[in-house]
């Protein structure tokens, strides 16, 4: 009974250190190249909705932090009550924007974007360009928005870039002679 006892706990510390390496490790350091034109790319098109000119005076931190950050208290009003607020629902395709506008930067292919999100948090962003899907982002309960830090934002943004320039650049050749649109589906 012993024998079992040790063999059982053996087996215990094998799953729990398995579970350990499943986990996430330390993020990933973003590229500041593309975190720059991220935040560049974004500010415009934040500059682009200010027809009264209430932003042109802030820095883009300060255009970012007044129009995307939220407080702590005011994410966990939204996850109490299950409701997205009108400014999150604001967010949400600017964000997908401004990534599709430095993804075209980037390749040089036209990347399309689509982003909804419903009054209870659920919805989706897409960037697609041609009949290629690069990026599909599923929202439930408005997560990851909103954001409370600017370095989230940014690494948000920076890792949809990156996932949909890997996957053009996988597609690169199956589309090489016909372009995207050919791709038989």
């Amino acid at each position: 009974m012993a024998k079992e006892a040790a063999a059982f706990g053996e087996t215990v510390v094998r799953e729990v250190r398995a579970l350990k390496n499943r986990r996430r490790g330390t993020p990933r350091e973003v590229d500041p190249e593309t975190a720059d034109a991220f935040v560049r790319r974004l500010c415009s098109l934040l500059d682009a909705g200010d027809y009264f000119g209430r932003l042109s005076s802030l820095t883009p931190q300060g255009k970012i932090a007044q129009q995307f950050l939220a407080s702590i208290a005011d994410r966990e009003q939204s996850d109490f009550n299950c409701a997205v607020s009108p400014k999150v629902r604001q967010q949400v395709p600017l964000v997908f924007q401004a990534a599709a506008g430095v993804m075209e930067e980037k390749s040089g292919a036209l990347v399309q974007s689509t982003a909804e999100i419903n009054g209870e948090g659920f919805g989706r962003g897409l960037l697609y360009s041609g009949r290629v899907i690069l990026v599909l982002k599923s929202l439930r309960a408005g997560f990851p928005f909103p954001f409370t830090s600017e370095e989230k934002l940014i690494r948000y943004g920076v890792e949809c870039i990156e996932e949909g320039l890997c996957f053009l650049n996988k597609y690169k050749e199956v589309t090489a002679l016909h372009g995207l649109l050919s791709l038989e589906g």
